[in-house]
């Protein structure tokens, strides 16, 4: 076999190939990785020009031909290339899975789920579908040899798009827009009544942290970004500390560890928290994955704990904001800003707390196994 250099009997070089692009496509948290890594920049460059903009008193402008303020274009701008998310998710994926053949189905697929109300979630699943059903058209799509050159330029893309496409419209995307419109309508008949304004902190600071930026993030960031275009700032206040438990939670339970003597961060992750903290007061969770990902079941109860704490702090004081995202650095955003940093506080110490009972210490790789696999003394002469 040329892929790995056995000889397999009765087995020939296509049925290896087969081998290596299944075992590929089962790598269904790497592709996720993946997309996230491409859409981390966008999603922070997107949000810090709506927050520059909103500090400066901008608001959004759907018509971009018409003269407006600098710092209407910036909020606007912002909230566009937000727009984009799931655009950029499905290509993502799309393409962690089926490379350059998965791009152009990937961005099709990813408009039609922004167009069509599927979202975040819907792009992530149109990202996994039309990249599978790219890799598995590549392999059974023969054709004659002049046309080859069209295999990646039109026909995969073409057929991708199309059927996933009709798919995603008229089978996935139903139960999708159902999950969505449920957990929306569920949060806007809490927003509305008082005696619920508590119970309402709690679970959108839940369901805003529980899967760090995932797709149950993206249906509540939906709900409170829609709120705040109409001028209810209150439940995105309440998603801003609880996209940033996590992270901060992580930090003091650290410190809190080495007070209290217990041993439950490897070196590595020490040095993970260094990032994690920083990206953290910028509202970006992702610095946290490689330590929540040591210990997920664990970690997620403290960060769905300390979030729903800091939510309903939150709620009771009538925090609101006028910014959807930034951070520390959208506190001139907030009405209570000192209220705002307590719920992250106390929430962030639950967290903490709760750590220290709950977290295990990952095992790290012994020193001499590390050794016998280092290749960086080699050299090719």
């Amino acid at each position: 076999c040329e892929l790995c250099g056995r000889q397999f009997v009765g087995f020939g070089k296509d049925d290896a190939e087969r081998k290596v692009i299944n075992m590929k496509n089962l790598q269904i948290k790497k592709h996720m990785m993946t997309a996230i890594s491409y859409l981390i920049p966008f999603v922070c460059t997107a949000g810090m020009l709506m927050v520059i903009g909103n500090i400066a008193g901008g608001t959004s402008v759907d018509d971009f031909t018409k003269q407006i303020s600098f710092p209407d274009f910036l909020t606007s701008l912002g909230g566009t290339g937000l727009g984009f998310l799931p655009v950029i998710i499905c290509a993502g994926v799309s393409y962690s899975i089926a490379d350059k053949a998965g791009i152009a189905p990937g961005v099709i697929l990813g408009l039609l789920c922004k167009d069509a109300g599927y979202g975040f979630l819907g792009g992530l699943v149109s990202g996994y579908l039309v990249g599978y059903f790219s890799v598995w058209l590549l392999k059974v799509v023969k054709v004659p040899k002049w046309v080859e050159g069209l295999l990646p330029q039109l026909i995969l893309p073409l057929l991708g798009s199309l059927i996933i496409g009709a798919l995603m419209k008229y089978i996935v995307g139903i139960p999708i827009l159902m999950l969505t419109n449920a957990i929306t309508g569920m949060l806007e008949n809490m927003q509305t009544n008082m005696s619920m304004i508590i119970p309402f902190g709690i679970i959108v600071g839940v369901l805003s942290a529980v899967d760090y930026g995932g797709p149950i993030n993206k249906v509540v960031y939906a709900f409170v970004c829609g709120l705040l275009s109409e001028g209810i700032g209150g439940p995105v206040a309440i998603l801003m500390q609880a996209s940033m438990i996590a992270p901060f939670g992580l930090t003091i339970g650290y410190f809190l560890s080495r007070i209290l003597k217990r041993d439950i961060f490897s070196k590595e992750e020490v040095d993970n928290l260094k990032s994690a903290f920083i990206m953290g007061c910028c509202m970006i969770t992702e610095g946290s994955y490689p330590i929540i990902l040591n210990d997920l079941i664990r970690i997620t109860i403290c960060t769905g704990v300390g979030a729903g704490v800091g939510g309903a702090i939150c709620a009771a004081l009538n925090v609101t904001s006028s910014v959807p995202h930034g951070g520390l650095f959208a506190l001139p955003g907030f009405n209570y800003p000192q209220y705002w940093m307590l719920a992250l506080l106390v929430g962030s110490c639950v967290f903490a707390v709760l750590l220290q009972f709950l977290k295990r210490k990952p095992v790290e790789q012994d020193a001499s196994e590390e050794k016998d696999i280092n290749l960086s003394d080699l050299k090719i002469s």
